[in-house]
């Protein structure tokens, strides 16, 4: 069965049985004399439950409506530099890794952050398979040598 039928089924599950099996056993519980207070504490707890997730869904659906909108650059890039960044702290010095690339898009330089295991296998010149959109920060897929590079977002 697919992981998001099955994620469907048991959210299905949590929000319209197990809410009613409370009511239910409520109901025919006959030690409870006010049977009403723990009725309405069920219905606002799963009323609440029920009304964010389809919040949730809405406002995912509007993010991938959005993402479908903007404009999708993907293609290969060449690595024009690499740099090694380190900023001093008081603690610790933190490093960050970048490479830079032209985007023929958008006609201008661009930095890619990109882990340190990642940063020592990239030499200059190498070209790389790259897909992001014009309006975002981070880089959906970029590919070396037919590997995902993770953890990766353009620097301003």
């Amino acid at each position: 069965m697919n992981k998001h039928y099955l994620g469907w089924l048991v959210f299905s599950l949590f929000s319209i049985v197990f809410p009613c099996s409370a009511i239910y056993a409520t109901i025919t519980n006959k030690e409870l004399d006010d049977k009403a207070f723990p009725i309405l504490i069920v219905i606002v707890i799963f009323g609440f439950w029920i009304y964010v997730t389809i919040m949730g869904i809405i406002d995912t659906i509007k993010e991938q409506q959005n993402l479908l909108l903007q404009k999708k650059v993907e293609g290969n890039i060449i690595v024009l530099e690499k740099e090694r960044i380190v900023i001093k702290g008081e603690d610790s010095d933190t490093d960050s890794y970048q490479i830079k690339m032209y985007s023929e898009v958008e006609e201008k330089h661009k930095s890619i952050w990109i882990n340190q295991k990642y940063y020592e296998k990239i030499q200059i010149g190498n070209s790389m398979w790259i897909e992001y959109y014009l309006d975002c920060n981070y880089i959906k897929t970029l590919l070396l040598d037919g590997k995902n590079i993770k953890s990766k977002g353009f620097t301003q």
